[in-house]
């Protein structure tokens, strides 16, 4: 591109666009720079909305908005990047204007530029809602809600890209639009709710009002958005799901594990209170390789969980729950080193400490087998020993 011409679009002088493209022809017009922007792309990008104006009133300007540069952006694109709302209603005001004539009929010169992708698939929808341009955003729905449809390559669509953003205006506008097949996708099977879980319950119960069946879809791993939550410890979010929809607790996700096994394994009570609350038969489930939420305790070393569960009442069964191995909470404890839980587990009486699993082995066979050091053995040792005593 001709320096001076260059100069011109991004200072916005047309006059000197003018005066330049009359002493060295038309074709200084047609220019791009070595990312293959226009001039209409540079005026753009600075937001020269007097110099848009005038160049789009001259002969060799309308053309220009439909080129695209080297990532496949039109003017429009970069307008709604830099969040320019002038030049962005400039260009569809032009667009139109202008009145397309192909092989069964009349085309919407207007909405196909809304609607032109880049080389990402980005509408210029997508580049509004990254930049965090609310008006432009409020514009370009406004003027073509199915933009709310569209997602790009990776497979983020608007409405995703908000909520992962962490953006509640944007949401809502989108939310606004009334289009039955606006999507809620995201990549790698994750959802707007799985996105916004960062959001405040406010903004994220929108989502789940607005798109319900979002709350039972699961991401590639086969993680609901409560698998998440509860896996966080976000108690104010897990009673928000279960209130929209309780039967999201019994999913298992792909490896088979559901909430409540990966709260426990992380050690979060409140949140196990919460799902018991809601569902009281939680804790008879299972994953998919039989264990309770007891051997996800365990199995995360986490005492106060294991603590939580033992103080209940009636929970003989759980207590002594054998995986499809034969494993229970304790062989667990014993598999894993869990000190501290194998003495919780061999004072309470109801814990069966000479249960063996399919290999033949109790929990102190499996201890033995480590070939611990004297002090450590003779911790558990004593702590089965006392419990056989009390029996």
């Amino acid at each position: 591109m001709h320096p001076k011409v260059y100069e011109a679009a991004k200072s916005g002088d047309f006059d000197s666009l003018i005066t330049i493209i009359s002493g060295n022809g038309e074709d200084l017009f047609h220019q791009t720079t070595p990312k293959e922007n226009n001039i209409l792309h540079l005026a753009a990008q600075y937001k020269q909305v007097n110099f848009i104006e005038h160049l789009l009133q001259s002969p060799s300007g309308p053309s220009l908005l439909w080129q695209s540069n080297y990532k496949g952006d039109t003017p429009l694109h970069v307008a709604a990047k830099v969040g320019s709302y002038r030049a962005v209603r400039m260009f569809i005001d032009l667009s139109k204007s202008l009145h397309w004539v192909v092989e069964n009929g009349q085309a919407d010169a207007s909405k196909e530029l809304l609607r032109k992708q880049n080389l990402h698939k980005d509408t210029v929808l997508h580049c509004a809602i990254r930049g965090g341009h609310d008006l432009v955003v409020e514009l370009l729905i406004g003027e073509d809600p199915q933009l709310c449809d569209i997602t790009n390559t990776a497979d983020e669509s608007p409405l995703y890209l908000a909520a992962d953003r962490g953006l509640s205006c944007t949401i809502e506008l989108i939310l606004g639009v009334f289009s039955l097949s606006s999507s809620h996708k995201g990549p790698k099977g994750l959802t707007a709710l799985h996105a916004g879980i960062s959001l405040s319950l406010t903004s994220w119960e929108k989502i789940m009002e607005k798109r319900p069946e979002a709350i039972k879809e699961g991401d590639d791993l086969g993680w609901t958005p409560l698998h998440y939550v509860a896996y966080l410890g976000k108690v104010e979010a897990v009673r928000l799901l279960l209130q929209h929809d309780t039967s999201v607790a019994y999913d298992l996700d792909k490896a088979g594990e559901s909430a409540l096994h990966l709260t426990a394994y992380q050690g979060y009570v409140n949140v196990i209170v919460e799902l018991i609350r809601s569902c009281p038969d939680a804790f008879d489930m299972i994953n998919t390789k039989g264990q309770s939420a007891l051997h996800a305790a365990v199995i995360g070393g986490r005492e106060n969980v294991v603590k939580y569960i033992l103080g209940m009442p009636n929970m003989e069964d759980l207590i002594n729950e054998q995986d499809n191995d034969g494993n229970t909470a304790l062989h667990f404890a014993a598999l894993h080193k869990k000190y501290n839980i194998i003495y919780i587990l061999a004072q309470d009486k109801r814990v069966d400490h000479l249960a063996k699993n399919k290999d033949h082995f109790t929990a102190l066979d499996i201890f033995s087998a480590h070939n611990e050091d004297l002090m450590e053995s003779r911790v558990f040792k004593v702590g089965l020993l006392n419990t056989v005593r009390r029996g």
